[in-house]
């Protein structure tokens, strides 16, 4: 009995020694604090965020902890690194450490993405998607967003002399998405749908209070209305294909009903093909009428960036004599893209994003714990004095020649999860300035006017600008 104590004794000491030294030897959490219960320091960031300076919320805890802190942000505990090489190690390590993850609250608003998915799923929906997005297809919808664009300006622009611009451009980004997605561009869903929508975005990023008269609560109310639409739009449809209607429709929606996205040949589910046409409506007018809005302030604020870009836009429009813009007419708006690039740089249309680490690793010397969120934000290395001279500056040139260094500028994210309609969003944006700069001069009404995020940057006052016909 005493042989078998003494045994049993031995091992407990050995086990207590062997777990005393892992926990000696692993590396610890990084510095920073978790903040409050349950909330943490989402209501600080989103303060800061809402004001647009969530980089003083980075520069503060930087300042503080170092390049690599700890916070708590939308009820995740979470890391936030965010140097040139952080994110290099970041997009270079998708499903092998991290997988993309929304807080909980904004996944059950945006449903069964494409984002949402992971490995093989994931692999197969992108592929889908990019026979619409990719550049075989853009070539061909480069005449019809020309025409949309010159009918957009004709009706919505011609004669004012004053024009809330950025809701204008949110206008014309529904009506081209509604189009090329599902065909539709006018009528009761149109209207509809464009309410619903602007609900779902405004609310999808809130604080999450699903009661009546909170904007999350809308956006809800914004998504499951905007479902039920595309119910209706995709039985009618199917309508339309059973009785030999399909060849009117050259639309996402048509590509989504009709091509298998597996080996076995399975259609994507109706549920998927509403989620992701929502979600793509979504980030489609968010995002890009950000970014035309800001270009247009840049402009107004930089009058030599405009002339160059005036003089790019003529020297093309020369060669046309009418004709619409074709694909290759948009390659030579490299001076045009330029300016585009800075704005995102310095105003980026998406300023974060969220990953969940699917294991632990170390990183930079200390443990980053599986389940933990990493919060990388673009802000921290746009805004970087080392990558970018004189980061506040508006100065296209950044842009130009090979451009900035690789994992530095996060205009569409990166890695395999990078925007799928980064290029599509490229050519909507250089054909509208193409006829902005060419038929308009435009002052703002006021240059200081302040730009908050719910959730992309916007105008306080919508970006009022006053006309004047060329």
């Amino acid at each position: 009995m005493g042989l078998a104590l003494l045994m049993i004794a031995t091992i407990i000491v050995m086990l207590c020694g062997w777990f005393f030294l892992q926990r000696k030897t692993k590396a610890p959490l990084p510095p920073g604090r978790l903040g409050l219960p349950f909330i943490g320091e989402t209501l600080e960031y989103m303060i800061a965020a809402k004001s647009n300076n969530s980089l003083a919320f980075f520069n503060s805890r930087v300042a503080k902890y170092g390049e690599i802190f700890k916070t708590n942000i939308l009820f995740a505990p979470s890391i936030s690194f965010g140097t040139l090489e952080a994110n290099k190690f970041l997009f270079a390590n998708e499903n092998k450490l991290f997988q993309e993850s929304w807080p909980s609250s904004i996944a059950k608003l945006l449903g069964e993405i494409l984002s949402n998915k992971t490995g093989k799923e994931h692999k197969n929906l992108r592929h889908t998607f990019m026979a619409f997005f990719g550049a075989s297809s853009l070539h061909n919808f480069v005449p019809r967003l020309d025409n949309t664009t010159k009918a957009h300006f004709q009706q919505f622009w011609e004669g004012r002399d004053e024009i809330k611009a950025m809701e204008t451009i949110k206008h014309f980004l529904f009506s081209l998405l509604m189009d090329l997605f599902v065909s539709i561009t006018k009528g009761p869903e149109f209207h509809s749908m464009q309410h619903d929508v602007e609900d779902y975005i405004n609310g999808t990023f809130q604080l999450p209070i699903d009661f009546p008269g909170f904007a999350y609560h809308k956006a809800k109310l914004g998504r499951d209305n905007i479902k039920r639409t595309l119910d209706m739009i995709i039985s009618r449809r199917r309508k339309d294909t059973k009785e030999r209607k399909v060849e009117m429709y050259h639309d996402l929606l048509s590509l989504l009903l009709n091509t298998p996205h597996d080996e076995e040949g399975n259609p994507i589910r109706d549920e998927e093909i509403k989620d992701n046409i929502a979600m793509l409506l979504f980030a489609g007018i968010e995002t890009t009428s950000t970014t035309i809005s800001m270009a247009l302030k840049y402009l107004f604020l930089n009058s030599h960036c405009l002339q160059e870009v005036v003089k790019e836009q003529m020297e093309i429009s020369e060669t046309k004599d009418g004709a619409p813009l074709n694909w290759e007419d948009t390659r030579k708006m490299k001076y045009t893209w330029c300016v585009l690039q800075e704005t995102l740089r310095l105003q980026p249309a998406v300023e974060q994003a969220f990953r969940i680490c699917i294991k632990e690793f170390e990183y930079g010397g200390f443990t980053i714990p599986k389940g933990w969120k990493v919060f990388w934000s673009a802000h921290r290395t746009h805004m970087s004095p080392q990558i970018f001279p004189n980061p506040t500056k508006f100065d296209p040139s950044r842009f130009e020649g090979s451009g900035p260094p690789p994992f530095s500028f996060l205009r569409f994210g990166g890695g395999p999860r990078m925007c799928l309609g980064n290029e599509f969003a490229r050519i909507t944006m250089v054909i509208f300035l193409h006829y902005m700069v060419l038929n308009y001069e435009w002052c703002m009404v006021d240059p200081n006017e302040k730009i908050y995020v719910i959730p992309a940057p916007t105008f306080q006052k919508g970006l009022q600008l006053k006309l004047h016909k060329k």
